[in-house]
């Protein structure tokens, strides 16, 4: 039987998060860790112990790796500290991978899949490819970090990484939730 549901196997809810101030989430943002995934939840506890530190000043709502498992550090009403000038208006993916993309497996494109169906379903985020510009959503959707330019903190990940397979799954997996 197919699952359709993240499998949330490691919670560890940082402090580094802040209010959204009322913002409902429009922009569901897909980050890579820049880490090699290893068995077990330890990679995903380890995200977590990262995120703990409130020097480190970063956090996300989710993490997920290569076996198809989850991590939560922080709840959807508040606001994670993963793409500066768009927080407040997203949610965010981590996937444990190397910038590469060389780990990407479809165990990993599932869970994420699973992640973007959830809160296309909660928020009504359309399962697309988004836009944005200048801090502003133009189009409500799905889009890679390094899409969000120098205001969403000029990074380049998640590499290499087949979004349109992702978005398929995600869209099949929504009609079942």
């Amino acid at each position: 039987m197919a699952r359709y549901s993240p499998n949330v196997t490691v919670r560890k809810m940082t402090p580094n998060f802040s209010s959204r101030q009322g913002v409902t989430p429009t922009l569901i943002v897909i980050h890579a860790t820049v880490s090699h995934n290893r068995p077990g939840n330890a990679d995903l506890a380890s995200i977590g112990d990262f995120f703990m530190n409130p020097a480190v000043q970063a956090s996300s709502h989710v993490c997920v790796d290569n076996e198809g498992n989850s991590a939560r550090y922080v709840w959807d009403k508040d606001k994670a500290w993963h793409c500066a000038g768009y927080n407040r208006m997203s949610l965010g993916i981590e996937q444990i991978l190397p910038a590469d993309g060389s780990e990407v497996t479809q165990a990993m494109y599932r869970e994420a899949a699973r992640w973007v169906a959830r809160w296309s379903k909660r928020y009504g985020i359309p399962i697309r490819k988004g836009k944005v510009s200048n801090g502003q959503v133009l189009r409500s959707g799905v889009v890679r970090h390094s899409e969000l330019g120098r205001l969403g903190g000029g990074h380049s990940d998640p590499g290499p990484y087949d979004m349109k397979a992702m978005l398929t799954l995600a869209r099949t997996y929504r009609e079942h939730i």
